[in-house]
Parts: structure tokens; sequence; C-alpha cells
């Protein structure tokens, strides 16, 4: 079977024309597209970890699910059967989504919750479980751009490459822009529930998943823009009053007697010694 298939590719490559080339490309644009929201929720799975290991994680989780995805291509008319992969997968998503939502609930937007590192392999092998739910809709596509597994698999490592290098960009954006946290939960939350629904036959029209996520991003980016802007003049207000406190044009008792005081300006004052403070009373205030 291994000597056919490499037989087969060799043939194919011999045998590579102009039109296989465009089927090549237009295959890649095709996963990119396809790997946005399992790029996003990937950058997800593995904010928990340490920083340093982030990287590794997404780079071993989707190198698993990259040799599950070549293996699957070959048998892909009998994977496309295994619909139980959409049904734990989109179950998994709507959890995480859940479970943040509740402890969104739960806390004051603006306080930092502390984030519970979980296990790196754990964390490894959950990337690799999401990521072949979500490769049943790359499969089928693939096999259906063309019949020579040759341009297949082409398409899909240049996909695959895509995911890897967009997983990192949300990362980044999400240690930028804490607020965009609850806007990936939001789209998560409907992409586990278009898995789930499709595992059980019931088909959402990419025109309608694409509105709602479109109606989603724009909703969600507007309190996250929202939120950025509240936040950056917080900071302008702070470092004002900070600055006419060390040059002496305001008093600490002006200070005090203000209706709002940023608590960076308290600890500032605490540090100073010139105010004391309790333990644990230096926590945002909710909005």
């Amino acid at each position: 079977m291994d000597l056919q298939i490499v037989q087969t590719m060799v043939a194919e490559a011999q045998s590579l024309a102009g039109t296989d080339l465009i089927a090549i490309g237009t295959l890649a644009i095709l996963e990119g597209i396809l790997s946005v929201d399992n790029s996003l929720v990937l950058a997800i799975l593995v904010r928990t970890l340490p920083k340093e290991q982030q990287r590794k994680a997404l780079t071993y989780g989707i190198a698993g699910a990259f040799l599950f995805r070549l293996i699957a291509l070959i048998f892909a008319a009998y994977l496309i059967k295994f619909l139980i992969f959409k049904i734990i997968g989109g179950l998994y998503l709507v959890y995480l989504a859940m479970k943040h939502m509740f402890f969104f609930f739960q806390e004051n937007a603006h306080q930092t919750r502390p984030k519970v590192a979980k296990s790196f392999w754990g964390t490894v092998l959950v990337v690799e479980l999401t990521d072949i739910a979500f490769s049943i809709d790359s499969i089928t596509t693939a096999v259906a751009m063309s019949n020579k597994l040759l341009v297949v698999w082409l398409g899909g490592i240049m996909g695959i490459i895509f995911l890897r290098f967009a997983a990192s960009i949300f990362i980044r954006l999400l240690e930028k822009l804490p607020r965009l946290e609850d806007l990936a939960y939001q789209l998560i939350f409907f992409i586990g529930t278009k898995l789930l629904l499709e595992g059980f036959h019931i088909e959402i029209t990419h025109e309608t998943f694409w509105l709602m996520m479109g109606i989603i991003v724009v909703l969600g980016s507007a309190l996250v823009w929202r939120d950025y802007y509240q936040r950056k003049t917080q900071s302008r207000f702070e470092n004002r009053i900070l600055t006419q406190l060390k040059e002496g044009e305001m008093s600490v008792a002006e200070v005090l007697g203000m209706e709002y005081v940023p608590r960076e300006v308290i600890a500032y004052l605490s540090e100073q010694g010139l105010i004391e403070i309790r333990p644990g009373s230096l926590a945002d205030p909710g909005e």
C-alpha cells in the first residue's frame, strides 16, 4: 500500500500541469480561509501555558494533527462518515465558551483572574484533537478540488503553514487587547455550535456562517475598541496626576479629595509612605 502511494505521487509529480499548480494555489487559499476559525481556537487553547511553551505546543500539536491529515486524505471517503469527531469537538468548544462566560459574569470585567496553567502535553493533545475536528471540512474540500493526491497534499501543507502563523498572530493580539478574549470566546461558541449541528447532519450554509461571524466580529470589535479607549484615557489621567504630584503641582489632600482616584496613584502614594492601605484594597473597580 505504501509503495503504491509513493508510485502514484511520483507519477503525479511527473505529470503536473499548469491547471494542477492553479489547483494547489486555490486549495492553499481555501485551506487558509477554513483555518481562520481553527487558528483562533488554537490560540485560546495554548494561552494558559507559559509564554515560552506556547509556540512549542502549537508546533507539536499542529504537527501531530498534520500527520493525521496526511493519513486521513488517503481514507477521506471513510473518515467523513465519522461525524463523532465533529460532535465531540463542538461540545468541547461550546463548553470552553460557556465556562468563560460564567466566569465573566461572576467577576469584574477589568479584574485579572489568575490563569491556571495546564500541562504541556495535555494541551498539545487537546490542540491535536481540536484540529482533527476542524479537519473534516478541509479534507472534504481538498478531495473535491482535485483527484490527485500530490496536489491535495501540497495544498494542505501550505494551509497548515498558514494555520501555524495565524495562531501566533492571534496570541499576540490577545496579549495586547485583553478584552479581545471575550470576542474570541463568542466566536468559539458559534463555531462550536456549527460543528455540533453538522455532527447531527444539520448544515449551516457558508453564507449564513460568515454573516453571523461578521456580525459577532463587528459588535465585539466595538466593545474591544471601547475598552481600549477607556484604558488609554485612564492611563493618561493617571500619568497626569502622578506628574503633578511629583512636581508639587498637586497636594496629597487634593488627590484624596477627588471623586475617583486611580489605583496606580493610590499605589504610588502608598509606596511613598504618604497613605496606608489595607491588603487587597487595590482591586480594580467595576464599571
